[in-house]
């Protein structure tokens, strides 16, 4: 019974719902968009919502887990206060790492502000524990970490820009977004003072209540001149870097309570600071994935495809095509046609290296390559 209650508590939670909703649209944003630039869906899969669930549920069982051994206890309020914040964040500005972050840190600073005789739903606004709001950070940047090095594993979505010189250039944008329920104590019962029928039990002389509190957390990578490889390991560094700043931080507060602001105030600054660093470091560098006069530039490549096979990535320059040089995409889909069930090219990778890629391709099907060029 208690099970049953338990989800059903959370599937009525506004922010999963609102998980659900940002990830239909993600879904269908990034579809609209490429085929409204390149005719063409880059990759049906519908991979957000399929990781939705999948990490949803593996984020459920490691987080309780932690959450469960270590004691994670949140007043009932803080859970309130959390979805109002996110669905602001959402309104406001969308959603990303830092914003997600920031909505953590701000609830905590909430929690610590609000006058104690305000009332909420019937309760007194109950002394938070700062190591279990700390905790319940480190828990939220350890999913983002797991979801950013995902990224690596299926394309960033392109888009098609002018540049200031008249060359189209291509940004690459991913996003992986994820709701999981936290399993966590609420202390004093304060749950049951609202809901009658919520159970109730005792460790040692304390009474508690469960909860699945709803874990919001999505995180984008965009390329604007550097390799994805490049964009997305700088990114899991500074979540490293979080992660070991959180845990030492729960440590302090756990011998030092008052030290729960200031940590809040210090995760803060350190986000953003290093938010700022990895756009500045993309903004620095000197390459773009612009139109080029040699060969021809990939924008990007569809999964399962000749062209995947070949490892051909985004922002190589494709310089001959069995053994025919190629400058534009007409030339390209040409020297294909030389061999109707094999192709042969040479590239330049984007850190400018030169390789040679092979494979065979669908006889008299040279366009299901599965390559978007340039014009």
């Amino acid at each position: 019974m208690l099970i049953l209650k338990l989800i059903g508590s959370y599937l009525l939670t506004p922010v999963l719902w609102l998980g659900i909703l940002y990830v239909i649209i993600s879904y269908n944003q990034r579809i609209n968009k490429e085929r409204k630039q390149f005719r063409v869906a880059i990759n049906k899969d519908f991979y957000e919502g399929r990781n939705f669930i999948k990490y949803g549920l593996f984020f459920f069982v490691m987080g309780s887990l932690i959450s469960m051994i270590l004691g994670l206890t949140l007043p009932t309020n803080s859970v309130y206060i959390y979805q109002i914040l996110v669905v602001l964040a959402f309104l406001i500005n969308g959603f990303s790492t830092t914003s997600m972050l920031l909505v953590m840190t701000a609830a905590g600073i909430l929690e610590l502000v609000v006058p104690r005789f305000i009332t909420f739903f019937g309760d007194v606004f109950p002394e938070i524990s700062g190591p279990s709001w700390l905790l319940l950070i480190f828990i939220s940047i350890l999913a983002d970490y797991y979801l950013t090095r995902n990224m690596k594993k299926h394309p960033l979505s392109p888009r098609i820009k002018s540049g200031k010189r008249g060359r189209n250039i291509a940004t690459y944008l991913g996003r992986e977004t994820v709701v999981f329920p936290l399993l966590a104590l609420i202390p004093n019962g304060t749950l049951s003072s609202t809901l009658n029928f919520w159970p109730v039990f005792n460790i040692g002389n304390q009474k508690f209540s469960l909860i699945l509190f709803p874990i919001f957390i999505s995180t984008s990578v965009k390329v604007i001149k550097r390799a994805k490889e490049r964009v997305i390991q700088d990114k899991l560094k500074n979540t490293e870097l979080l992660l070991g700043l959180t845990f030492v931080l729960i440590v302090l507060t756990k011998f030092m309570s008052k030290l729960f602001l200031v940590s809040l105030i210090i995760l803060t600054v350190v986000s953003i600071f290093l938010e700022i660093k990895l756009r500045k470091k993309e903004k620095d560098a000197n390459s773009w994935y612009v139109e080029t006069d040699e060969g021809i530039r990939i924008i990007s490549v569809q999964p399962e495809t000749p062209a995947a096979k070949m490892k051909l990535q985004p922002g190589d320059v494709i310089l001959t095509c069995n053994n025919r040089v190629v400058n534009s995409e007409e030339e390209f889909y040409q020297a294909l046609q030389l061999n109707s069930a094999y192709c042969h090219v040479k590239v330049r990778t984007y850190e400018g290296d030169l390789r040679i890629a092979e494979s065979a391709i669908f006889m008299d099907s040279p366009h299901e390559i599965g390559l978007i060029l340039f014009h």
